[in-house]
Formats: structure tokens, sequence, C-alpha cells
């Protein structure tokens, strides 16, 4: 059997819910896997669930049946690790639900704000396609029939707009063409996490790259903050899931002031890790014991944040790309139908 790939977002946080569905039940996880792969269809989670009640039954840990399944993201392998040790395995799960469940949404969320102006160019793509190849050498015939010295000076506005559509029509199938080998690319982990870097320090996407990156970041620490870790190790975990270098090396920074006994709000606010108005309200949670339900409070509301960016990104751009398309396409189209609407005003 061939390799399987590794779980979307959407597929761990399915797994991580049952999982802790059947500890919460009181049942033996290797039973519970045993009536999940009945009932279901998908044949590719019959396949996990049968490679994890094998190396149950040998008696292995979850952490170690998930890592020979070798399906499941390391983030959540790890956590589930570190769920076993503190003893706190069904919230790990429960935790770990909930962070992939918003990894999911934040990810539809990216994949309309590309991928629907995307096709929206391929549209307008394929309406100069048929502009350059049909409609401009139509009005070349019919200039042609017309006297020399009319026809010639026609001719002219015709070869322009025939060159103009050219020129459009090859810039927007290499952004096209950049833009598939860049989605190709991005395929392989590695690659992603490079060009993810790149636009968290290009100016033009730096700004809604932190935005993500902020969600990502409070997505991860609230779980592992609710999940019992210290301060030190959540801020080393999450670490490991971010591709901003600035943020990583801001949350270095924050980690290194509470091993040096600075306070863990104190710590956030000076790093300046999260917006000022979350960090302010960590460090009244702090003061009142309900650090782990501010952190889930904060976390939600930069999700929000966040794919409201992306509805935003969405709203705008599609209508700039029509507008711009329009312009063009109107633009060529009168430089041939001025000269048509001259030689009919003059033979009337």
């Amino acid at each position: 059997m061939a390799k399987m790939k590794i779980l979307s977002a959407d597929e761990t946080a399915y797994f991580c819910e049952q999982l802790a569905l059947m500890l919460n039940a009181g049942m033996q996880l290797g039973d519970g896997l045993e009536i999940l792969s009945e009932d279901i269809d998908d044949d590719k989670i019959k396949e996990i669930c049968r490679k994890l009640s094998i190396s149950l039954a040998d008696e292995k840990n979850l952490k170690q049946a998930m890592e020979e399944a070798g399906v499941f993201p390391e983030y959540a392998v790890n956590m589930v690790g570190i769920g076993i040790v503190s003893g706190r395995l069904e919230d790990v799960l429960r935790g770990l639900t909930e962070y992939y469940e918003n990894r999911a949404n934040l990810s539809r969320a990216v994949r309309n704000a590309v991928f629907h102006p995307f096709m929206l160019l391929v549209m307008m793509t394929a309406v100069i396609i048929v502009l350059v190849v049909k409609v401009i050498p139509m009005f070349s015939d019919i200039f042609s029939q017309f006297d020399k010295t009319v026809a010639a000076a026609a001719q002219s506005s015709v070869d322009f707009a025939y060159k103009a559509g050219t020129i459009v029509l090859i810039v927007l199938l290499a952004v096209i063409i950049l833009s598939g080998i860049i989605a190709l690319l991005s395929l392989a982990p590695t690659l992603r996490k490079k060009f993810l870097s790149f636009l968290s320090v290009f100016p033009l996407t730096r700004g809604i790259m932190t935005k993500f990156e902020t969600a990502k970041l409070t997505d991860a620490m609230s779980m592992m903050i609710s999940s019992g870790l210290s301060p030190e190790d959540a801020l080393e975990n999450t670490e490991t899931l971010l591709t901003d270098k600035k943020l990583c090396k801001k949350l270095s920074e924050c980690r290194k002031s509470v091993m040096e006994g600075e306070y863990f709000s104190e710590a956030i606010c000076k790093a300046d890790i999260i917006p000022k108005i979350h960090s302010r309200s960590l460090k009244i949670a702090y003061k009142s014991g309900s650090f782990d339900t501010t952190w889930k409070k904060i976390s939600r509301r930069c999700n929000e944040e966040a794919e409201k960016t992306a509805g935003t990104l969405i709203s705008f751009i599609e209508p700039a790309i029509i507008g711009i398309l329009a312009v063009i396409i109107g633009s060529i189209m009168l430089t041939v139908m001025l000269p048509l609407m001259n030689i009919v005003s003059s033979l009337g």
C-alpha cells in the first residue's frame, strides 16, 4: 500500500475529537478505534484506525501509536506525548481538536482569498484571448474592404489594439503560470514554510501575515496553557509552529524573560507578541486566576480578525481586478471602434 499523506487539519481535528470522546466515556482507545473503524466508510480512516489499534494492542502508548501510523502532524504527536506525561491527555486532545479546527477554518479563508481572484483572472484572460484571436482580426478584415487611404488609417489603430491586447495577454498568462508554479511548490512543507516566511517580510503582505501568525500563536498558546504546560515550555513549542522570524525572535525573548523570573503576563506585554489590548487582559487574568479562559477568548478574537482580513482582501481584490481589466478591454475595443465610427459618420 502506498504511503498515506499527512492528515489535513480537518482530519486531525476529527481524530483528536474522537479520541477525546473515547477517553471521556471511559473506553479503552483500542476498543474505541475498532468501533470507529466499523462505523465509517472512509478507507483511509479505517486504515489509520487499524494501525493505531495494532500499536495500542502491543502495549504502546498513544504517542508511539501515532508515530508508527506516520500520518499525524508532528506537533499533534508531540502534544499527545506531553498530555500522557502530564496526565491530562483528554484535555490535550480537546485542545488539539480546537486548534486544528481553527487552523482549518483559517486555511479555508486564505484559500478563498487566493482562489476567487485567481479564477476571476483566468476568466478575464479567456476574454482577452477571444479579443486578440477573434475580435480584433475581424475588425482588420472589415477595414480592409474600404478605400486604401481609409483602410491604412484605420489599420494603424487595429495594429495598436492587437499589440496592446497581446502584451496584456502575455502578462496575464505569466501571472497565471507563476501562481500555478507557486501553488505546486507550496505543496512541499519546506518550500511552503520558506514562501510563508518571505510573505511575512514582504511589505505588501507583511501586515496580513502578521494577523494570520498571531492567530496561530494565540491558538497554540491557548491550547498549551489549558493543557497544563509551563509558560516557558508553551512559548518554546509555539515558536516551532511559526514562520515569521520576527515573531519567533519575540517569543524567544519572552521565554528568556520568563526563565529569568519575570511574570508570564508581564513578559508577554514587554515582548509585544500580541496586540496590546489583549496583553492587558492577560495581566488582569493572571491576577484573577482565569489565565486559560482569557487565552481562549484572545485566540477566538484573533482568529476572527484573521478571517475578517481574508474576507476584506477578497472584497478589495476582486473589484480591483474587474475594474482594471474592464478599463483595459474597453480601451482596446474603443481603439478599434472609433475608426469604424468615423468611417460610418463620414459616409453619412
